[in-house]
C-alpha cells in the first residue's frame, strides 16, 4: 500500500468521524474509490491504535462502521463460505499481494518477505483468499483484470516457494488459480485463461491432500482445457510446454487402462519434442527428453529410451556450446551425468554396444578435450589480444603466489621448498590467506578467458567421436582399447578392437559397491598419510597405506572379474589401451593380479583420459628430430635426482645448457624456454597434485611453481613437445569432479599443453626406486616404444637383486651421495658460522638459523639415503613391492 493511498484511507476516516449519521452514507458515496479492502484493514490499524491509547468509544465505532462497509460489498459469512477471517489475515494477505504487485512477481524479492513470515502462511491465510478476492474486485475492469493477475502470480510463487508446509502452500495455489479464473475467462482472455488453467493443472499434479488419482484427472482435464487455446499453430512454445505436462499426468494417471495412458503420455512427449528440439530449446528438450527416456526405461522400451536420452544428450551438449565459460559447461555435464548412464545402460540392454560406447565416450573428458581443441587452435601463435591481456595477468598473479609461496631470498640462500622456516604461525596465516585470495583472483581471469577462447566463441566445433574414429586409433590386431563405465548397479568395461566391440559386465559392482569402495580403501587412507604433522605417525600410515595395496588390487581383479575378461575377450591382444572411469583412474593397473600373472607383465599398458584426449595426440604431427633436456633436484633435497639426471644425460648425450640442474637454473622461466626448444624432457624435482583445487597443482621448481592452470592455457603452447617423464610426486592423480570424469592432472596438461606422451605417477613416489626406474625406462626407450619401455622397466625394478643393485648402481651413487653430504655439510657450517655473527633476537640469526637447518636436514637425508642404499644392496629384491614401481603410468601415444 503506498503513503498516497494511506493518506486518502486516513482522511476519509477522519471525515467520517467528524460527519453526522445522515452525512455519512453521502461522504461514502463521493469517496466510492476507496471502499475497498484496503480501506477497511486502515481501519483496523486505526481502531487498534486508539484501543492502545485508551479511547475505547472510538475503537469500537470505527469496528462497527468497518463491519457494516464489509457487508455492503457483500462480505458476509454466506458469501465468503466461512467464518469471516481475521483483520491481521487480511491485512498480512494484502501486503503479500502489493509485496507481489511492487516486484512484478519477482521470487528473489517476494520470497524474502514469505520467508520472514512463514508463521503466517496458514489455514487462516487459505481461508482469506477469497474474502481479498472479492474485496478487491470492488472495481472496474481494468482493477479486476490486475487483482486476477496479482492472484495468478500468488498462485505461481506459493506454488514453489520451498520452505512452510508444502502441501498447505499448494492449496493456496490451487484456491489462487481457481479465484483468477473467475475473472480470466475463455471468452474475455482466452490465453490468459489457458496459462491459469496449466499451472492450475500442475499443481493438481503435484497436490499432497486429497485422492491422488483424482487429482490427476483434474490435471489432466485442466491441460486440455488449456490446449484448447494453446494451439500448435498459434502458440507453439506454449503448446508444447502443456504437451509435455500433459504427458507427466498421463505416466502417472491411476485411473483408467495403464498401456493406454502410457501411450498417451509417450505421444504427448513426442508432440512436444517437435518444438522442443536440443537446437532450438535445449532446455525444454533436455526436460522433455529426460522425462521420455525415464519413463521408457522404467517400462523396459530400450529403443523408445534411447530416443529419448538420445535428443537430451544433443541439448545438452547444445547448451554446452552456449555456455559462457568452462564452469557453466562443467555445471550443465554434472547435472546430465544420469542421463548419459541410463543412455549406456539402454543400449546395453537393446544389444546397441557400439551406441553404449559412443554414449560414454561423449561423458567423459569434455573440459580437457575443449581446452585441448582451443590450445591445439593457437599452435601458430597467433593469440587475439585480449586473450594475451588475461593471460598475462594470469601469469603475473601465478608470479605474485611464487614470490609469497617461496620467499623473496635470493637464489644463494632460498630456503628448501618443503621445509619449515621459524616465520610465526600469525605470519604463515596471513600468507596463506593472501595467497588464497590471489589464487581466487586467478580463477576469476580464468573465467575470463574460458569466455574467449575459440569453442565459448562458437568458432569451433568439437565433434561427437564415433566408433569409426575410436577404432581408427587402434592400429593393430594385437590391440585392444578398454573403456571403464560405472552406472549406478554394474561397471562395464567396453573392449574396443580393430573389427570389433564387445563388453564385459561386472555384476553389482557399480558406483555405490566399486566406486565408493575404492574412496574408502584407497583414497581415504592415502589422503590420511599428509593430514598428521607427526613424522612417527606419517610414516605409519604411508606403510600401513603400502602395505594394502596388493589386497587391494587383489580384491579389485575379482571385482572385475579380471580373469573372465582375459580369457573371453582378450585373446591375442599384447596391448591395451586404458580408459579409466571415476576412481579407477587412480589405479596401478600393471599391478593388478590375475591368474596368469600381473596385468602389466601381460599386455603393454598405457592409459588415455578419453578417446578424444588420445585422437588429438594422434592427429598432431609426428615429431622427428629430437633433442632432450633435463630439470633436475630444483630444491636441492632430492639427494638421487642427480644420478638420474647424469644417467639420462649421458644416454642421450645431453648438453650441459639443457640440463637445469639445482637451485640456481631449475627455474620457471628457465623450465618454460626448455620445454619451448626440446622435444623431450625429464622433470626430476618435487610435485603436488591439489586435489581440492586441481589447476593449483604445481611442479615445484626453485624460485616457485609452475601450476596445472598454466598449462591448460594457451600460454603453455609446445606444438614440437614429444615426450614428457616426470618423475615426481603425484603428477598422474587426480580426482573427477561429481560424476563428470573430467580428470585433471599435470599429466593430462602436458598432453593439453602439446605433448604426444607423458609418463606421470599416481602417488608420492620413493626417491631411489624413482631414480632406478628413469634410468631403466630410457635405457629401452632407445630401443622399443614408450608403453613396452615401461613394462621392461618395471619388470627389471621389480625383479632387480641386491646384488644387481650393488653391481650396477651402489658404487656411483654412494660416490654421488657423499659429493652431496660434503656440500651439504660445508654449507651448514658456512651458515652456522654466519648464524654466530648476529644477536639471537636479530632477523639476520634467524635468517642463518634457516639456512642452517635446511643444509642440516639435507645432510642427513642424503645419510639416510646412503644407510638405505645399503641396506637394500642385502636385500633379496628390494623393490619387488608394487609401491615401487607401479606408480608409473604412460599416457598418449605408443
Amino acid at each position: 500500500m503506498d503513503e498516497q493511498r494511506l493518506q486518502e484511507y486516513l482522511k476519509l476516516i477522519g471525515l467520517l468521524w467528524q460527519c453526522s449519521d445522515e452525512e455519512e452514507a453521502e461522504i461514502l458515496q463521493a469517496h466510492a474509490d476507496l471502499v475497498d479492502l484496503g480501506l477497511l484493514l486502515t481501519m483496523q490499524r486505526v481502531a487498534e491504535d486508539l484501543s492502545e491509547q485508551g479511547n475505547t468509544n472510538a475503537a469500537e465505532w470505527l469496528q462497527n462502521l468497518a463491519g457494516q462497509l464489509a457487508e455492503a460489498v457483500g462480505l458476509t459469512e454466506e458469501s465468503v463460505a466461512g467464518e469471516m477471517p481475521s483483520q491481521e489475515t487480511l491485512w498480512f494477505l494484502a501486503e503479500v499481494l502489493q509485496c507481489i504487485a511492487e516486484t512484478s512477481g519477482e521470487a528473489a524479492q517476494v520470497y524474502p518477505f514469505l520467508a520472514a513470515h512463514q508463521e503466517k502462511l496458514n489455514t487462516q491465510l487459505l481461508q482469506a483468499l477469497p474474502v481479498g478476492f472479492a474485496m478487491f474486485l470492488q472495481g472496474d475492469e481494468e482493477q479486476s483484470l490486475f487483482v486476477a493477475a496479482i492472484f495468478f502470480e500468488f498462485g505461481n510463487l506459493i506454488a514453489q516457494f520451498p520452505l512452510g508446509n508444502r502441501a498447505l502452500n499448494l492449496e493456496m495455489a490451487i484456491a489462487a488459480y481457481q479465484l483468477a479464473l473467475q475473472v480470466r475467462t475463455r471468452e474475455a482472455f482466452p490465453v490468459d485463461w489457458a496459462a491459469t488453467q496449466n499451472n492450475l493443472a500442475n499443481a493438481y499434479s503435484e497436490r499432497i491432500q486429497g485422492d491422488r488419482a483424482e487429482n490427476l484427472e483434474q490435471a489432466i482435464a485442466a491441460f486440455q482445457l488449456a490446449l484448447q487455446v494453446y494451439t500448435r499453430e498459434a502458440f507453439p512454445v506454449d503448446w508444447a510446454m502443456t504437451q509435455n505436462n500433459l504427458a507427466t499426468a498421463y505416466s502417472d494417471r491411476i485411473q483408467g487402462d495403464r498401456a493406454e495412458n502410457l501411450e498417451q503420455a509417450i505421444a504427448a512427449y513426442q508432440l512436444a519434442l517437435q518444438i522442443r528440439t536440443p537446437t532450438a530449446f535445449p532446455q525444454d528438450c533436455l526436460q522433455t527428453g529426460r522425462s521420455l527416456g525415464n519413463l521408457a526405461f522404467k517400462e523396459g522400451r530400450w529403443s523408445l529410451a534411447i530416443e529419448g536420452y538420445g535428443v537430451a544428450i544433443a541439448a545438452v551438449e547444445q547448451s554446452r556450446s552456449w555456455a559462457a565459460d568452462e564452469t557453466r559447461r562443467q555445471e550443465i555435464q554434472s547435472q546430465a551425468s544420469d542421463i548419459y548412464e541410463k543412455m549406456v545402460q539402454a543400449c546395453i540392454n537393446n544389444g546397441q554396444l557400439d551406441k553404449a560406447l559412443e554414449t560414454v565416450e561423449r561423458s567423459r573428458s569434455k573440459r580437457l578435450v575443449d581446452l585441448m581443441a582451443s590450445n591445439d587452435l593457437y599452435q601458430d601463435g597467433n593469440i587475439p589480444s585480449e586473450v594475451q591481456i588475461y593471460l598475462q595477468n594470469y601469469e603475473h598473479l601465478q608470479h605474485r603466489i611464487n614470490q609469497i609461496r617461496f620467499g623473496h631470498e635470493s637464489s644463494e640462500n632460498r630456503p628448501l621448498a618443503g621445509t619449515a622456516t621459524t616465520r610465526n604461525r600469525t605470519s604463515w596465516e596471513a600468507e596463506n590467506e593472501l595467497i588464497q585470495k590471489l589464487e581466487t583472483q586467478k580463477q576469476q581471469v580464468r573465467q575470463q578467458l574460458s569466455r574467449l577462447d575459440p569453442v565459448s566463441a562458437g568458432l569451433l566445433q568439437v565433434s561427437a567421436p564415433n566408433l569409426a574414429a575410436m577404432q581408427r586409433l587402434i592400429d593393430q590386431p594385437t590391440t585392444a582399447l578398454l573403456s571403464f563405465f560405472s552406472t549406478s548397479e554394474n561397471t562395464y568395461i567396453f573392449v574396443l578392437r580393430t573389427d570389433q566391440i564387445t563388453c564385459h559386465t561386472c555384476p553389482g559392482q557399480g558406483i555405490e559397491k566399486l566406486q565408493n569402495w575404492l574412496i574408502e580403501e584407497w583414497l581415504k587412507p592415502y589422503l590420511a598419510i599428509n593430514q598428521t604433522r607427526d613424522d612417527t605417525e606419517r610414516i605409519q600410515r604411508r606403510a600401513t597405506w603400502s602395505n594394502r595395496i596388493p589386497t587391494i588390487l587383489g580384491e579389485l581383479s575379482q571385482r572385475l572379474q579380471f580373469n573372465e575378461l582375459l580369457q573371453t575377450h582378450l585373446p591375442g591382444v599384447r596391448e591395451l589401451i586404458l580408459v579409466p572411469h571415476l576412481f579407477l583412474h587412480q589405479i596401478p593397473f600393471a599391478a593388478l593380479p590375475t591368474d596368469n600373472g600381473f596385468l602389466g607383465d601381460l599386455f603393454h599398458l598405457r592409459y588415455v583420459p578419453s578417446c578424444q584426449v588420445l585422437e588429438f595426440c594422434q592427429q598432431r604431427p609426428p615429431v622427428t628430430q629430437l633433442q632432450y633436456g633435463t630439470v633436475e633436484d630444483a630444491t636441492e633435497d632430492l639427494p638421487c635426482a642427480n644420478f638420474e639426471g647424469e644417467q639420462v644425460a649421458q644416454l642421450y648425450n645431453i648438453p650441459p645448457a639443457q640440463r637445469l640442474r639445482g637451485r640456481n637454473y631449475a627455474k620457471v622461466e628457465n623450465y618454460r624456454k626448455l620445454a619451448e626448444q626440446v622435444q623431450v624432457i625429464l622433470s626430476s624435482h618435487h610435485a603436488q597434485s591439489r586435489l581440492d583445487n586441481p589447476l593449483e597443482s604445481m611442479l615445484v621448481l626453485a624460485d616457485g611453481a609452475i601450476t596445472l592452470g598454466q598449462l591448460l592455457t594457451p600460454a603453455w603452447r609446445l606444438p614440437q613437445l614429444s615426450d614428457v617423464f616426470l618423475s615426481c610426486c603425484e603428477t598422474g592423480l587426480g580426482l573427477t569432479p561429481d560424476l563428470t570424469d573430467d580428470i585433471l592432472t599435470l599429466g593430462t596438461g602436458f598432453l593439453c599443453a602439446g605433448a604426444r606422451s607423458v609418463v606421470s605417477t599416481l602417488w608420492s613416489v620413493d626417491d631411489l626406486a624413482t631414480a632406478i626406474f628413469s634410468i631403466l625406462y630410457h635405457e629401452y626407450r632407445h630401443i622399443l616404444n614408450r608403453p613396452a619401455a615401461l613394462q621392461k622397466a618395471q619388470q627389471e625394478l621389480q625383479q632387480m637383486t641386491g646384488a644387481e643393485l650393488t653391481n650396477r648402481y651402489k658404487q656411483e651413487l654412494i660416490d654421488l651421495l657423499d659429493e652431496k653430504y660434503e656440500q651439504s655439510e660445508a654449507l651448514r657450517q658456512e651458515a652456522e658460522a654466519k648464524m654466530n655473527q648476529h644477536q639471537p633476537d636479530t632477523q639476520e640469526y634467524k635468517d642463518c638459523e634457516n639456512e642452517h637447518n635446511l643444509w642440516a636436514k639435507s645432510a642427513t637425508r642424503i645419510e639416510d639415503t646412503t644407510s638405505r642404499l645399503k641396506a637394500l644392496c642385502r636385500e633379496k629384491k628390494p623393490f619387488n613391492h608394487p609401491v615401487f614401481w607401479a606408480a608409473f603410468v604412460c599416457q598418449g601415444l605408443r
